[in-house]
């Protein structure tokens, strides 16, 4: 691998387990308060930003909207804060292999399916764009997604072929594989990153 290359791994958080441990006892009765502590985490380490994913998840399932998206961006501000250096350029490798990185890769997937679901295709386009190049081994697949954009999908028509009540399966990669061939304009790089397997992990 080229030695020029610029990766970002993040440090350690000391709250992924006490938010592993909220995780585990959050249900319908106990919300309000898991809420609570979800704050407090964010309050305790700002930049560890799986409980805002979490609140923002809570907040959306509420229809409280405005301010679902309000912890969303300002998760995906410090993500981003994070990642690139003083000019503003992201990394050349942010890997999901690294657990510390999963967190902020997690945030800007989320901020780019928000882009698409509010047809902000460009911007959307982007973020996924990004982190594809930044990982094309693809653990979240980033892919399906630009795929799905460029053949004119929204993300609810995603949603409504692909998703089987919280998961995919196998007819998506088929579904990838049969037509991304159609955009090599969009993947003959990924292609061959994937050929010369320079960035699996």
């Amino acid at each position: 691998m080229n030695k020029n290359l610029r990766e970002f791994v993040d440090k350690e958080h000391r709250v992924m387990s006490d938010f592993y441990d909220i995780c585990e006892r959050y249900n319908e009765r106990n919300k309000a308060l898991i809420k609570r502590e979800l704050r407090q985490l964010i309050e305790e380490d700002p930049d560890f930003l799986d409980p805002y994913l979490f609140l923002y998840q809570i907040l959306e399932d509420e229809g409280n909207l405005k301010e679902a998206e309000k912890i969303l961006n300002e998760a995906y501000r410090r993500a981003i804060a994070l990642i690139t250096d003083k000019d503003g350029s992201w990394p050349d490798i942010l890997k999901w292999g690294w657990l510390e990185n999963r967190h902020i890769i997690r945030t800007i997937l989320n901020k780019a399916l928000s882009l698409w679901r509010n047809n902000k295709i460009e911007e959307s386009l982007d973020l996924f764009r990004k982190l594809l190049k930044t990982n094309p081994n693809d653990n979240i697949g980033a892919r399906f997604y630009i795929l799905a954009i460029r053949m004119g999908m929204s993300l609810d028509d995603f949603e409504d072929r692909f998703n089987k009540g919280g998961y995919y399966d196998s007819e998506m990669i088929d579904w990838f594989d049969r037509n991304y061939k159609d955009f090599l304009d969009e993947f003959s790089w990924w292609e061959k990153a994937i050929e010369e397997e320079e960035y699996i992990s």
